[in-house]
């Protein structure tokens, strides 16, 4: 175990200084590099590296849930095909005026745009098919308890893209965490403004904080019943953007309503629904 911790230890000197740089803008990230003719993004580099790590942990832990890893794998293409697709489509409804004037960006997914609803909802459609075609026969809920901890460590890496995109920024703030965004990155309105609240790092805080209550928590006490990480991590990673949502500077508004808060509100209170649908389920089995 010692032999992991130093590594471990030795990564978080190394990213907290690196964010200290960034943020007092002593760095300003470039948003890609060329390999001849071809620009390769970052953005791209850590969303691939958050599928790859996320793809790892599934596989390896697939037999604590009578998963073969041949299956795990060929589940998993599925649903990370299905869950990019869907992230794409999410986020491009949710912008839709910007998309109907310039089609073209649908497909530059490289410039970010890539939404945790529309991932898991097409992920969810892509399991269920999966388990109708090939006659699976561990419940859906019991596999997408087995995928929430990937889903998770997925979405703490992911979020680093949105940082050197320059992207899911707060508004304006003084605080000594405060983030250095370039003028160029800066919404019409906030020009003037240099630091802004580093959003993304919230919600990475927010996630590895409901991971641990997953591994440490609720694992332990409710493991027991299939369904009942997943919808924990749902339930708390809705309540946390829900509220994260309201200090969101790039937040997309319907009339006087933001979006993401509306759709983690109505993500929230079904999930509260479903954990009483399963704990109804497990206690009518017991009698």
């Amino acid at each position: 175990m010692v032999k992991y911790k130093i590594p471990i230890v030795f990564l978080l000197i190394g990213l907290v200084y690196f964010l200290s740089q960034v943020f007092f803008g002593n760095w300003i990230l470039p948003q890609g590099f060329f390999l001849g003719p071809i620009e390769v993004r970052y953005y791209g580099i850590i969303i691939a590296l958050a599928v790859a790590v996320g793809y790892y942990y599934a596989v390896k832990t697939s037999t604590k849930y009578q998963i073969s890893p041949k299956q795990a794998e060929d589940l998993l293409f599925w649903v990370i095909i299905g869950g990019f697709i869907g992230a794409r489509i999410y986020h491009v409804f949710s912008s839709f005026n910007f998309y109907l004037q310039n089609p073209l960006s649908v497909f530059q997914v490289w410039n970010g745009g890539l939404s945790i609803y529309g991932a898991v909802l097409a992920g969810l459609l892509s399991l269920i098919v999966y388990k109708k075609l090939y006659n699976f026969q561990l419940s859906t809920f019991n596999l997408l308890d087995w995928l929430t901890p990937s889903i998770i460590l997925g979405q703490i890496i992911g979020r680093f893209g949105n940082l050197f995109n320059y992207e899911a920024f707060g508004y304006p703030t003084n605080l000594v965490w405060k983030m250095f965004v370039p003028i160029e990155f800066r919404p019409v309105g906030f020009l003037g403004f240099s630091f802004f609240h580093p959003w993304f790092l919230y919600e990475v805080f927010g996630l590895i904080i409901i991971f641990l209550l997953l591994k440490i928590i609720i694992q332990k006490r409710l493991g027991n019943i299939n369904g009942s990480l997943f919808l924990t991590y749902f339930l708390l990673y809705n309540v946390v953007r829900f509220f994260l949502e309201f200090s969101r500077i790039d937040s997309v508004f319907i009339g006087n309503m933001r979006q993401n808060a509306v759709a983690s509100l109505v993500f929230a209170v079904l999930a509260c629904f479903a954990f009483i649908f399963i704990f109804l389920k497990k206690r009518d089995k017991v009698s």
